[in-house]
């Protein structure tokens, strides 16, 4: 059933609040959602399918409280399944006319990173796009768009590293961790921070540093993980096969550091993911 349909049947609509921690992060958007009514015209069920992690609850908590004039077929209540769409908008007034500047230069640029590191035709100029990307995000004001800027710093601590240039890999690594630092993040992205950070830290070798710092990201891993499967989030996959990948990359390193007991218990946390 369409949008339009769900809404129309709408008898009580609640609006959603504003998560503080998304509003302390200037994180706006649409939240997605996937949505079942019985036939009484209660929710039966709501899962979000896309927007911003941090507003997806939000949006989910509020929909729960909406009410519905019973569907009908062939005179008959029945239940309904759809789509549909919560907004979350901080107003332009949140943004000064240079900020929204450089956020408008930004998303462009960072659309590009993304596609450029995708490709893996060529990591030189991946390089290149995401660390212009870094730069534009490092323009913001220092006490907003901690997301855009986390975001931008691990796609350009990538790319340079894939590029070998392990130097800029690192800088851009430790600049995102420090904006997770300030506690404006979710859980995937500060495991997003920290899991880039260890492998520059392990390419530049500085095995001991990668250590600490993949253990870190799995911690938050795991809490992203348990979130997921709290909320049922449908793409609570993608925080398993981080997790995954992060045990595996630190099995390696503690090989290295001799310490191949530790590395087994990672592949067999790992082993318990697939």
């Amino acid at each position: 059933m369409d949008e339009s349909a769900i809404r129309h049947h709408a008898q009580q609509q609640a609006s959603p609040v504003y998560p503080p921690i998304a509003k302390a992060a200037q994180v706006q958007g649409t939240v997605v959602l996937s949505v079942k009514i019985d036939a009484s015209g209660r929710v039966e069920s709501v899962q979000a399918q896309s927007g911003p992690p941090m507003l997806r609850q939000a949006a989910i908590d509020a929909f729960r409280q909406w009410t519905f004039q019973p569907f009908e077929k062939d005179g008959k209540a029945v239940k309904a399944t759809g789509s549909i769409s919560i907004a979350f908008d901080l107003g332009k007034d949140g943004s000064t006319p240079d900020e929204l500047k450089t956020a408008k230069e930004y998303f462009a640029v960072d659309g590009e990173c993304r596609k450029a590191v995708s490709n893996h035709s060529d990591v030189t100029n991946a390089a290149s796009v995401c660390d212009h990307a870094a730069k534009i995000a490092e323009q913001f004001p220092s006490d907003r768009r901690f997301i855009e800027k986390r975001s931008a710093y691990v796609w350009a601590a990538w790319a340079t590293i894939y590029n070998n240039d392990f130097s800029a890999g690192l800088n851009w690594a430790k600049k995102a961790v420090m904006v997770v630092q300030l506690k404006h993040d979710d859980n995937s992205g500060s495991n997003a921070a920290y899991t880039v950070l260890a492998l520059a830290e392990a390419k530049s070798g500085d095995l001991q540093s990668a250590d600490s710092s993949f253990s870190t990201a799995e911690d938050f891993g795991r809490k992203a993980i348990a979130w997921a499967k709290q909320v049922g989030f449908e793409h609570g996959d993608s925080y398993r096969q981080s997790l995954n990948q992060d045990l595996h990359l630190h099995a390696q390193v503690l090989q290295v550091l001799n310490r191949p007991q530790d590395a087994q218990k990672k592949l067999d946390e790992a082993a318990t993911l697939q």
